[in-house]
């Protein structure tokens, strides 16, 4: 199995899309997913290792050495799991930085912000791509 790899700046989009897809099915809140954030030292020879373990229902967003999975049908538990896994392996302190839905946002926007959060009380950065205060698009279609 593999995961797909997406662009960081999708990360909101593909939270929304899916989100859209649970609501429309009537699973929001059967069907949970959770984010899990990591940072990866010399994050280009580690980042196939994890494109490889991780489910083709899986989506990861690279952004340099700091990785988040999109665990599609995985509570807070089942990525807990995963994520102190990973941490294992690559030999970091064990940190729960890990967001759910529906637990802790029923919008990309409330997740990321939540994740954000979350990463910065655990390693004190902020991610770009996770800012919810960007400027509104020049154009709606």
């Amino acid at each position: 199995m593999a995961s797909i790899v997406f662009n960081i700046n999708d990360i909101k989009s593909l939270i929304d899309h899916h989100i859209a897809i649970l609501e429309r099915f009537n699973m929001a809140n059967e069907a949970p997913f959770a984010l899990i954030y990591f940072p990866v030292k010399n994050g280009a020879a580690g980042g196939e290792i994890f494109k490889r373990i991780l489910r083709k229902t899986d989506a990861l967003f690279i952004d340099g050495e700091h990785y988040i999975a999109m665990l599609v049908g995985t509570d807070w538990n089942g990525g807990v799991d995963l994520l102190s896994g990973i941490q294992e392996f690559l030999d970091e302190r064990p940190a729960d930085v890990i967001v759910t839905y529906p637990d802790d946002g029923t919008d990309a926007k409330s997740l990321m912000s939540k994740l954000q959060d979350t990463i910065s009380d655990s390693y004190q950065i902020e991610l770009k791509a996770l800012r919810t205060d960007s400027p509104a698009p020049l154009f709606e279609i």
